[in-house]
């Protein structure tokens, strides 16, 4: 049996809406955190009803989940392509510190979006807990197989993990900043370009197994 034409509309209207109140909910939860974006203000800015939050997500808070995860999945994602290439770890590292740089030169709010809540002293939801923990527990792999092949000195893996993310997670989320104070303007593909090679090298540096004196 085949969807008549009403209800394959019905659908497509359905994922339309449910993709723009993400938008509209990822544009306000940056502009004014969780709890400066009513709902009433989402569904306004995405043209849909009031109750479009609840049908679609069941709560703001699952939204909210939706909007990070759909930021972060991809992110995952490239992690662990990254981790699977050749290579030794300490290279393979890097490359997920290069696909960060990346993903976030494309998704500049992400940083905000996310440590907006931790900065209050909020959890993230589970959704978000479970993605960061897997990306932690790529990057703690390679810490392992490093020690191993002699690319990566010894460390606590969590916090090898947390250190290497970490910076180009803080330029991003610092960029206005720099901006001013700088002045550095890491949107421009120059500058990121240096930055990228900055952090690359500190990343190195920190990891690197050191020689005996």
């Amino acid at each position: 049996m085949t969807d008549s034409p009403a209800s394959i509309d019905s659908e497509a209207r359905t994922s339309g809406t449910r993709g723009d109140l993400i938008a509209a909910g990822r544009k306000l939860f940056g502009q004014r955190g969780f709890d400066g974006a009513s709902i009433r203000a989402i569904t306004r800015e995405a043209g849909a009803n009031l109750g479009a939050v609840t049908y679609h997500f069941g709560s703001k808070l699952e939204l909210y989940a939706a909007v990070l995860e759909q930021g972060l999945r991809p992110m995952a994602g490239r992690v662990r392509a990254a981790a699977a290439a050749e290579g030794t770890a300490l290279e393979r590292i890097l490359r997920i510190v290069e696909a960060y740089w990346e993903h976030l030169g494309k998704n500049p709010d992400l940083p905000h979006l996310m440590l907006q809540e931790v900065a209050a002293g909020k959890q993230p939801p589970p959704v978000v807990i479970d993605i960061v923990k897997g990306i932690r527990d790529t990057i703690a792999g390679l810490q392992a197989q490093g020690e191993q092949d002699g690319s990566v000195r010894p460390g606590n893996p969590a916090l090898t993990a947390v250190s290497v993310v970490s910076q180009p997670i803080f330029l991003t989320l610092v960029a206005p900043l720099l901006r001013t104070v700088g002045p550095v303007e890491l949107m421009q593909p120059e500058a990121r370009a240096r930055a990228l090679e900055h952090i690359l090298a500190f990343v190195r540096a920190g990891l690197e197994p050191r020689e005996e004196s």
